[in-house]
């Protein structure tokens, strides 16, 4: 039978990490659901991981060279899903044990194609004497171009809508972020996009945590999976501790919202300022510890020389 809702995990090479995911996925009140975990060329640890949690409700499959972001395993995650709703979870995010029952609740109740819920950004421990952000803002229940920040573990999508709403762009495509130039190009093209007042997703960035991908560790995720044993305590202790996104004067938000209208993303307006196309991912990668975007067109010697490396050979 199909799920009530498939859930899209891309990863690449932080098992630790992806365990503590899948440790927040199992444990969530709704259980009709179904993980689809697209491994970005990844190392064989990761199918172990995966293997392990015995569950035949989780899939894996790996791609045989690493896209290099995340929308390219979307994408075969969307195609793939068989739920009503398909939800996103990043690889080193954590959702409330309530997230699923409350976001298909939330997408039923106000009849949107889209539905993205409060989540903490939950600054490194590295950063002394910083407070959280909470994102997932809308005006009056639903998106907005210019205050709504929604990242991908937040997004509940409605299945029937994918064909309509389309695929994540390429992050080489994209000024900003690859989730949010999609959700603003979904509200262009008309979808109902609604947002969720209550927190349930906590975000732990890789690119704010220098060298993320070069360790196995995934000491915070832990501390935050034993915390949530009691829900709402961690809930309060975190909002406790954070602030809501700074919001635009009236004459800046009317002049970014006239801009949107025309098809010009706020978010991707500030981006385009500091960066050229496609320039945030290789600044995600260089602060990760990963290695340059892999070529998308290589030629012979290049091929040969990752197939080379693949068999151990120089």
């Amino acid at each position: 039978m199909e799920p009530l809702v498939s859930v899209v995990i891309a990863t690449h090479n932080r098992p630790a990490v992806l365990r503590q995911t899948l440790k927040s996925l199992t444990g969530q009140t709704l259980q009709d659901w179904e993980a689809i975990v697209v491994g970005d060329g990844c190392r064989p640890d990761t199918a172990a991981t995966v293997a392990a949690q015995d569950d035949a409700r989780i899939s894996y499959i790996d791609l045989p060279v690493n896209f290099g972001e995340q929308s390219g395993p979307n994408n075969i995650g969307f195609a793939r899903a068989r739920g009503r709703f398909v939800a996103i979870l990043n690889h080193d995010d954590l959702w409330f044990p309530d997230h699923l029952a409350s976001m298909s609740g939330w997408i039923d109740a106000t009849g949107a194609d889209v539905v993205i819920a409060r989540a903490a950004v939950i600054e490194s421990a590295a950063s002394n004497g910083s407070r959280h952000t909470i994102l997932g803002m809308g005006r009056d229940g639903f998106y907005d171009p210019v205050i709504t920040i929604g990242f991908g573990s937040a997004q509940m999508v409605r299945r029937s809508s994918l064909p309509m709403l389309g695929p994540w762009r390429p992050a080489s495509q994209c000024f900003c972020e690859s989730s949010q130039d999609w959700l603003f190009r979904a509200w262009r093209k008309g979808a109902v996009i609604a947002t969720m007042p209550h927190l349930t997703v906590l975000m732990l960035h890789s690119g704010k945590r220098e060298g993320s991908y070069a360790r196995d560790a995934a000491s915070e995720q832990e501390d935050l999976m034993d915390a949530m044993i009691a829900p709402d305590a961690l809930r309060l202790k975190i909002l406790s501790n954070a602030d809501d996104p700074s919001l635009p004067k009236r004459s800046r938000y009317l002049k970014r919202r006239l801009l949107a209208a025309l098809g010009i993303h706020p978010r991707a307006r500030e981006f385009r300022r500091r960066y050229r196309r496609g320039a945030f991912i290789a600044l995600l990668r260089k602060k990760r510890d990963l290695p340059a975007m892999p070529e998308r067109e290589p030629g012979v010697e290049a091929l040969l020389a990752r197939y080379r490396a693949g068999n151990g050979k120089p």
